[in-house]
Formats: structure tokens, sequence, C-alpha cells
């Protein structure tokens, strides 16, 4: 059955109800890798959470990591006495 309009033409099929295979599934198969489609759909959603897996290990560990603190005693006394005052003071103590 077609419905026509004027310079055009579009066809009615029944294939519209019918599910249609995906394009990376079919090079799943055509690998060699699997032998059906319910196997092909478990390698891509493990394809799928390895990669996820990766990009969470790439973001997390893109941070800046977060400074040493530097304690006032950790400090050598002979390089104390090179540290102006004003930034001896500023420097954490262990003790307060």
């Amino acid at each position: 059955m077609s419905v026509e309009f004027p310079g055009e033409q579009y066809n009615q099929g029944g294939d519209f109800n019918t599910p249609k295979e995906s394009t990376m599934v079919k090079w799943v198969m055509k690998s060699g890798l699997v032998k059906n489609e319910q196997q092909a759909n478990y390698v891509l959603l493990g394809l799928a959470i390895v990669f996820f897996a990766i990009t969470w290990w790439v973001i997390a560990g893109s941070g800046t990591p977060t400074p040493k603190t530097t304690y006032l005693e950790d400090i050598p006394v002979a390089d104390r006495a090179n540290i102006p005052p004003e930034i001896l003071k500023t420097i954490p103590s262990r003790n307060q």
C-alpha cells in the first residue's frame, strides 16, 4: 500500500515493527568473538563499563594533589635561621 502526494510517494511498510540490529552488534559478531546477538550485547556492555572506569580513573587522577603540610618543627634549625621572622610566624606548629 502506498500513499501518493503530488511529486512524492511514501510506502507504508510492515518493517517498522521489526527491531533493527545495531551496527555495533554486527561489528562484534563479524569479528568472530561471539556467536549470537546476546553475547555481542554482553561484550558491548563490558566495553562500556571498562571505558567508563577508565574515564573515571583519568578524571579522578587529574586533580592537583594536596600539598603536604610542612610544620615548623620539620624545618632544620640551620634552615630556620635563614627564613624571615614574618614568614616563620605563618608556618604552623605541631605543638599548637
